[in-house]
């Protein structure tokens, strides 16, 4: 019987990080298709918590930079995932009304035009079937009353999302990538056993995949790929998840290596430079993250702007930092795949 990767022990699973392994799983998104990424593209992670603190740890853009091989260069990534979030944007509003949000990542993706965007949704349905949706036409609130509907209302919104994101990037979006989100883990008492949740969490999977084909947008299957369709809800004695949800940092290289392998690519270098080099990602993650979102922006743009909004002139002088972040992972990156290659 195959055992699923994120139920081997921790030493089993750090050791096999630095093994090649054949895309097994990659077939049925990345077979017959064009490398995801090329020269010069801007790409962007979107979603919720999943995402977001992926920039902690620095390993999916890590995997992505480096799968993409030396012949692709000047690569540029940026983490626009916000905890919380879901298709209709809700959680990225302020002080506003919930529109707020989806403004909010309409204004970036029109800043930043990205070539590819990686989109992860779908955990926040499995978890809260026949929740209450933001509506974002009116703004209020729509019931969605059973499994069906709650799906129905989910796929709708992520629809529009996805419209949204191609007008906003305009003509330089290559490539939408709709990721389905990992399983989640029983850790035993007082943790909730997630065995429905599961259940629930292959059936958005399989929504998911229909969608991506509607939408002309590549599928990932990390539910799968992570050990989703053999879950059986036992209670796990080494796991990649703090609580059963929130991944750890082994989980994080784990998650980063089947995305990677999702899209085509093989398993990233593990050496001394390659964690110089996602350290230095780590680096400007952060300095992106309180560029896009500085403290107090109530004191720099909004209502108490009177009082510091003077200070608002500093945010731009984080690009050529960034920048400058930037033009060391290049070097970092380049000198790796170089030495992995000789």
């Amino acid at each position: 019987m195959k055992i699923p990767l994120y139920r081997l022990s921790l030493p089993v699973l750090l050791c096999s990080l630095v093994i090649p392994m054949i895309p097994v799983r990659a077939d049925h998104h990345a077979k017959g298709s064009a490398p995801l990424l090329q020269t010069g593209d801007r790409v962007a992670f979107v979603g919720g918590g999943l995402i977001e603190r992926a920039r902690l740890n620095g390993y999916l853009e890590t995997a992505l930079t480096a799968g993409a091989g030396p012949k692709v260069t000047g690569l540029k990534f940026r983490n626009l995932g916000w905890s919380g979030d879901t298709v209709f944007n809700d959680a990225r509003s302020y002080f506003g009304k919930p529109k707020e949000g989806r403004d909010r990542l309409k204004k970036i993706i029109g800043e930043w035009k990205p070539n590819v965007v990686l989109l992860n949704y779908g955990a926040e349905v499995a978890l809260s079937a026949g929740r209450a949706w933001t509506d974002e036409a009116s703004a209020s609130k729509r019931s969605a009353g059973d499994w069906d509907e709650s799906v129905a209302v989910f796929l709708e919104g992520y629809a529009k999302m996805i419209e949204e994101i191609r007008k906003d990037a305009v003509e330089g979006l290559r490539e939408i990538v709709v990721v389905a989100p990992p399983p989640l883990e029983n850790l035993g008492s007082p943790l909730p056993d997630h065995r429905e949740s599961n259940r629930r969490m292959a059936k958005v999977r399989d929504a998911l995949q229909g969608f991506a084909k509607e939408n002309k947008a590549r599928f990932i299957d990390l539910f799968g790929a992570m050990g989703g369709d053999e879950f059986d809800g036992k209670i796990l004695a080494q796991s990649l998840t703090h609580d059963g949800l929130h991944f750890t940092e082994p989980g994080y290289r784990e998650l980063a290596r089947q995305l990677a392998v999702g899209v085509g690519y093989g398993t990233s270098p593990s050496s001394a430079l390659a964690d110089k080099l996602r350290e230095r990602i780590i680096e400007k993650n952060r300095l992106f993250f309180h560029r896009w979102r500085p403290a107090n922006e109530t004191y720099l743009y909004l209502f108490r702007k009177h009082e510091q909004g003077r200070n608002a002139k500093e945010i731009p002088q984080f690009d050529p930092i960034i920048e400058k972040r930037e033009r060391e992972i290049e070097q970092l990156r380049n000198q790796l795949l170089k030495n992995s290659q000789g």
